[in-house]
């Protein structure tokens, strides 16, 4: 499985939500829209990490499950906010609070499988 492109998206967005989660809240006490500042910032980092991805670290089998394992927790934490947007019932159950340990839950379990099964991952 060709999982280059899987894990710079990934990255990238981990990236994005990692940088202007912080940004944004950092700012949030000063700027009045400082999300305004976050979420550029946010795409900027984004990009530079899934470019960074694609054309250096992928290179490194060593490195594979390191940014898979990134990648998952991006992933994972997007389908946690879409689940709370969609199921209305899981709103009251979804947060923040339960949405970053799901990701790094994710996260871990999947760097582990790329760390223990390295061939199927090209």
């Amino acid at each position: 499985m060709n999982a280059r492109p899987l894990a710079a998206v990934g990255v990238a967005l981990t990236a994005f939500l990692v940088v202007a989660a912080v940004i944004t809240e950092t700012l949030a006490a000063r700027i009045a829209f400082s999300a305004l500042v976050g979420l550029p910032a946010g795409i900027a980092a984004g990009i530079v990490a899934g470019a960074a991805v694609w054309t250096r670290l992928w290179r490194s089998p060593r490195a594979r499950p390191a940014l898979l394992g990134t990648a998952a927790f991006g992933y994972a934490t997007v389908v946690a906010a879409a689940v709370s947007y969609a199921v209305p019932p899981a709103r009251g159950l979804v947060s923040v609070a339960t949405a970053v340990p799901f990701g790094l839950l994710c996260a871990v379990a999947v760097a582990l499988l790329t760390r223990r099964y390295p061939e199927r991952v090209d």
